[in-house]
């Protein structure tokens, strides 16, 4: 079938007009979603005592900003995800191009390594480095958490 320029022009001219309605329809869906969270929260007849959330996030002390307990937390999720991401690129990039070399022993290696990495759960993975590995190799939580991570994603 050949496409003149005028149907190419209909059809973007169409898809313009859904992207406008899907944008629409979402806003929409929102916009009830949170009526009924309102409502039901309206329903419940509780005070929220949403005042005392921030402290728990900041609090300014002397004219200086001071990250509450939330955004430490956040800091160190984002550290940790960070360097179990380049660990992990690092495990799985060996394992890539061992599973790839002519050798049957790295090939025997990436597999087993492979194998186990996706028939266990990441809980029991955790499990092991923790309690396991991190005491016989002295790692700390946040090395073990690093290693449990980057050796699951790799």
């Amino acid at each position: 079938m050949l496409f003149t320029a005028d149907t190419k022009r209909r059809r973007r001219a169409g898809a313009r007009w859904r992207a406008a309605f899907d944008a629409l329809a979402f806003s929409l869906l929102v916009l009830g979603l949170g009526g009924l969270l309102v409502a039901g929260a309206d329903a419940l007849h509780y005070n929220w005592q949403w005042y005392r959330v921030p402290q728990y996030l900041y609090r300014i002390e002397g004219g200086e900003f001071h990250a509450g307990p939330l955004l430490q937390g956040l800091g160190v999720t984002l550290e940790l995800s960070a360097l179990s991401l380049l660990l992990a690129l690092v495990f799985g990039l060996t394992a890539a191009l061992l599973r790839r070399s002519s050798s049957w022993a790295g090939h025997a290696v990436a597999r087993i390594y492979v194998e186990i990495v996706r028939n266990t759960p990441m809980l029991v993975q955790l499990y092991l480095v923790y309690f396991v590995l991190a005491p016989i190799l002295g790692l700390d939580r946040f090395a073990a958490a690093v290693l449990a991570l980057a050796l699951f994603e790799g």
